[in-house]
């Protein structure tokens, strides 16, 4: 079997700083990525301890940003911004997720339109494979991003 290395996450995503919210890569196949976090005293949005639960949905979304990510630069292109259109039937077993604790993200591709608008499985796992969360995600990368917001913001000043 032969272990794959993935490059920095940030090279994935375009998020920095504290909003980077992922840790790294741990596999890709055929519609599928899955990344990990370990939840840090300094992780953005630990409060005491632990983490909401509902920044899972964070952590699903930058794991189906990363799948996108990787994908453009497979292909030689470069990491872009998207939007979060929708996330549907959010459920989780747990109300906070505890420092130490590390999460398994995995989206898994459900479709995807020629024009950016795509649908994703996403699940945060623990490390012994017990599903602990899960919605679906709708996501948005238009293919020029500027163009997209300026024909957008000119159509609310008419």
């Amino acid at each position: 079997m032969t272990t794959r290395h993935y490059l920095p996450i940030e090279e994935y995503l375009p998020h920095r700083g504290q909003m980077l919210l992922l840790d790294r890569v741990l596999e890709v196949t055929p519609g599928r990525m899955v990344c990990a976090v370990t939840i840090r005293p300094e992780s953005a949005f630990c409060r005491e301890g632990r983490v909401a639960a509902y920044v899972g949905i964070e952590y699903m979304a930058q794991t189906v940003g990363a799948f996108i990510g990787w994908h453009e630069r497979e292909a030689g292109g470069a990491v872009k911004i998207g939007f979060l259109v929708s996330v549907r039937k959010y459920s989780c077993a747990v109300d906070y997720f505890s420092v130490g604790a590390t999460l398994n993200i995995e989206a898994r591709e459900n479709w995807r339109d020629a024009k950016g608008l795509g649908v994703m499985d996403c699940g945060i796992y623990r490390p012994d494979g017990k599903l602990v969360a899960e919605a679906r995600l709708t996501a948005f990368q238009p293919e020029n991003l500027h163009a997209y917001l300026n024909s957008h913001s000119e159509s609310e000043t008419r």
